[in-house]
């Protein structure tokens, strides 16, 4: 009789927060509905630095396709917070094997599925 395996799988990306900000600049809004949630993009409006939390959220979905090991509609993950912790929604599923950072150049993100 076997056991059955439970598998964890690692995603993890990065990227330079000037992109992001070039990217809106370039596309505005856009961009920003093609890529982001509604809620994500209101999140990001409440701070300081707006690209910086959208790399950040960038970087969680990248990071979420990579573990997941195929390509889905950006828009389809929802990068939410809750008591200042990051989770990913993503067909009514719950994930809270997140994490983002960033400092000054970059954001980063892991994800653990």
């Amino acid at each position: 009789m076997s056991l059955p395996v439970e598998f964890t799988v690692v995603g993890i990306d990065i990227i330079e927060i000037i992109r992001m900000q070039n990217m809106i600049d370039r596309y505005g809004d856009r961009f920003l509905n093609k890529v982001f949630t509604d809620d994500e993009i209101r999140y990001a409006g409440n701070k300081h630095r707006a690209s910086e939390s959208l790399a950040g959220r960038f970087a969680a979905k990248e990071a979420f396709i990579k573990a997941l090991g195929r390509k889905v509609e950006w828009k389809l993950i929802n990068v939410l917070q809750s008591q200042g912790k990051p989770y990913i929604e993503y067909l009514g599923e719950r994930y809270d094997g997140v994490s983002i950072s960033h400092e000054r150049a970059y954001a980063v993100s892991v994800v653990v599925i």
